[in-house]
């Protein structure tokens, strides 16, 4: 079974797209959201749902609600950071700063309440950490706020280490959701420049890049029943994202674990045209094919990176329909960004 790609020609605020703006008056920018310092969020999924694939719709919307917030912040900040980046426009790399500074001097995001909150938080991390990452290259910003912030970003991913280590449960100390913890710790590593930090980014990849099996399947999201592909593709994203950004530490992820980044990355784009392959594996026909889920562009954002270090014509004609491909916890609008990693600060190297 092949999938029919949706042609989406507008991607929502989330997902970190940017549309066309004015150029008739000087940005100003604007107030900042109110910072969110605590969260308390349950599962997504049913109480006796083993594999947590079986979506309780009430509580499924109470998380959505509780994290909207922050995700529109994440989404209005990786807009002007993605132009600050391309365009070199201090004004909205000034402006993320200014809007982090006040969210690290509330101490956004450090209230976490419950178990699936800070299960959810790091892939938050992540995307607050590359927009400052990406507005710093537009120039020089006000060295107190940064060190404020930096201060900030180190902290909560101190605490987000040190759950994963010790206080996360058995299998999500090893799957998607570590790889995501393994993104910010990268991201903010190259802020701050902690080498244990980096460290710590590199063995949360490898943790979850080793254990992929031959095919390139992950065997703990191949447990996830009908959302199995759909958690794979959550996994291999920030994967191929944290290999980028490790790169300039010397690091290299597409070797690491006998070179399985690329095998993971195949398999999962193959999965995609032909979800019966995952089927195969577990025995429950996939979200994707019965039409549960449609495939959306951000789903496919970390192909750009992966084309770029691997360029695939096969590959490239398939997610040309979904382009531009963004989601900004990833980095925002990457089809636009091209090789935005390599432009970043030596500082943050």
């Amino acid at each position: 079974m092949r999938i029919a790609l949706p042609l989406i020609a507008a991607m929502t605020l989330v997902l970190g797209t940017s549309a066309g703006r004015a150029e008739d008056k000087p940005f100003a920018c604007p107030a900042v959201p109110a910072p969110v310092v605590a969260l308390t969020f349950g599962s997504r999924y049913t109480d006796d749902s083993k594999t947590r694939s079986d979506i309780d719709e009430v509580s499924n919307a109470e998380v959505d609600r509780a994290l909207q917030p922050v995700e529109k912040f994440i989404g209005e900040l990786m807009k002007m950071a993605n132009t600050a980046l391309m365009d070199g426009d201090t004004a909205r790399g000034e402006c993320v700063l200014d809007w982090l500074d006040q969210w690290a001097a509330a101490g956004a995001l450090t209230e976490l309440e419950t178990l699936n909150v800070k299960l959810a938080i790091p892939a938050r991390y992540a995307g607050l950490a590359i927009a400052l990452l990406q507005a710093e290259t537009a120039g020089p910003l006000d060295p107190a706020k940064r060190t404020r912030v930096v201060g900030w970003l180190t902290d909560v991913a101190t605490a987000m280490e040190q759950f994963f280590d010790n206080d996360a449960p058995k299998n999500a100390k090893r799957a998607n959701l570590r790889a995501w913890a393994g993104l910010a710790a990268a991201a903010i590593g190259r802020l701050n420049g902690d080498t244990a930090m980096l460290d710590w980014a590199k063995g949360s990849f490898e943790l979850v890049t080793c254990q992929a099996s031959p095919d390139g399947s992950l065997p703990l999201e191949m447990n996830r029943a009908d959302k199995a592909l759909n958690y794979q593709l959550h996994a291999t994203a920030p994967l191929i994202v944290t290999a980028d950004l490790l790169k300039a530490t010397g690091y290299d992820g597409y070797a690491a674990c006998d070179g399985k980044l690329s095998t993971i990355a195949a398999f999962s784009l193959k999965a995609i045209e032909d979800p019966s392959i995952v089927q195969k594996i577990n025995g429950k026909e996939q979200t994707f094919q019965t039409g549960k889920q449609a495939l959306e562009p951000f789903m496919l954002a970390w192909v750009e990176p992966l084309l770029r270090h691997a360029p695939d014509p096969a590959a490239d004609a398939f997610v040309a329909p979904l382009r531009p491909l963004a989601h900004a916890k990833l980095g925002g609008n990457l089809t636009r960004l091209g090789d935005w990693v390599a432009r970043l600060p030596a500082s943050t190297s």
